[in-house]
């Protein structure tokens, strides 16, 4: 039986922030500068889904709609290219097993607001009824958390005047198959839309065809963002499906751009069916260290 309930002493403000940080998570393309063209026919613009399982338990869903590189650029402001893509008259119901959950409109086409305990290995649908762009649905198998054994991070000079983060870690991986999603985020609240948009994290992938049931560690340099002393970020591990890996791999080659996590190119696979994006249902194990 899922345990269901609304979020409490969290203000709405301080939600939607932490919603849109673990949104930004594991997506990463680029699209290019806008060519100046005129007389091209608009295309209907479709229902994008992103989902995450935020730190406090809550699921959350971010809605917006496609849009196109001559929609908006880099030098867009991404308050107002939220305002502009953000879904926000939409019904989002979840549910399994002939329960349903209703989430709550948070703002900025943020939906979430539930505290759900998600049973890893059973089925969930999400169903998203936009009054204006019509109904999507996605189906998912929540997946189970893999947790670090140990992380540590510490600075890093590269020899060449910038200052990296070093990350180190070690999981055991389950006896299954499994693809895992590692990111780095720097912690910095006076310009958390600007870290969210543009976002400068760092995600690696990783799957244990070479090391299936075994304990795995590695080092590596988070860029290309410098850090200093006393800065914080917040590591995460999260255990995602086979698809979501697949689909994260074919947008590794375009990091770093400014709307990759909102824009859906038409070439990327999708499990939301009548419109873009990816439903997943996976609990991250998140570490924040301070890096001395």
């Amino acid at each position: 039986m899922i345990r269901r309930k609304v979020s409490e002493g969290v203000s709405l403000q301080k939600g939607i922030v932490s919603i849109l940080v673990t949104l930004a998570f594991g997506v990463a393309s680029c699209l290019p500068d806008p060519l100046e063209v005129t007389g091209l026919p608009r295309v209907r613009p479709e229902i994008v889904i992103s989902s995450q399982i935020i730190p406090d338990g809550s699921l959350v869903v971010f809605v917006t709609r496609t849009f196109g590189a001559l929609d908006a650029s880099d030098d867009s402001d991404p308050g107002d290219v939220i305002d502009q893509i953000a879904v926000n008259d939409a019904l989002v119901t979840i549910s399994h097993h002939n329960i349903t959950d209703t989430l709550l409109f948070l703002g900025s086409g943020v939906y979430g607001g539930l505290d759900i305990d998600f049973v890893p290995g059973t089925t969930y649908t999400l169903v998203v009824d936009s009054e204006t762009l019509g109904v999507v649905t996605a189906s998912t198998e929540a997946m189970p958390q893999v947790s670090f054994e140990a992380v540590e991070a510490e600075l890093y000079f590269d020899g060449y005047d910038d200052t990296l983060a070093q990350v180190s870690y070690v999981f055991r991986d389950p006896e299954e198959r499994n693809w895992y999603m590692i990111n780095v985020l720097e912690i910095d609240s006076s310009e958390i839309v600007d870290n969210i948009l543009n976002p400068r994290d760092f995600t690696r992938l990783v799957n244990d065809n070479d090391f299936e049931g075994e304990h795995y560690a590695e080092t590596f340099r988070v860029f290309p963002k410098e850090f200093d002393k006393g800065d914080s970020i917040a590591v995460y591990l999260s255990n995602i499906s086979r698809e979501y890996y697949e689909y994260l791999e074919m947008r590794q080659d375009n990091r770093f751009g400014f709307f990759e996590f909102i824009s859906e190119p038409v070439n990327y696979p999708s499990n939301v069916r009548g419109g873009r994006g990816f439903f997943n249902l996976y609990i991250p194990d998140i570490r924040l260290i301070v890096l001395e």
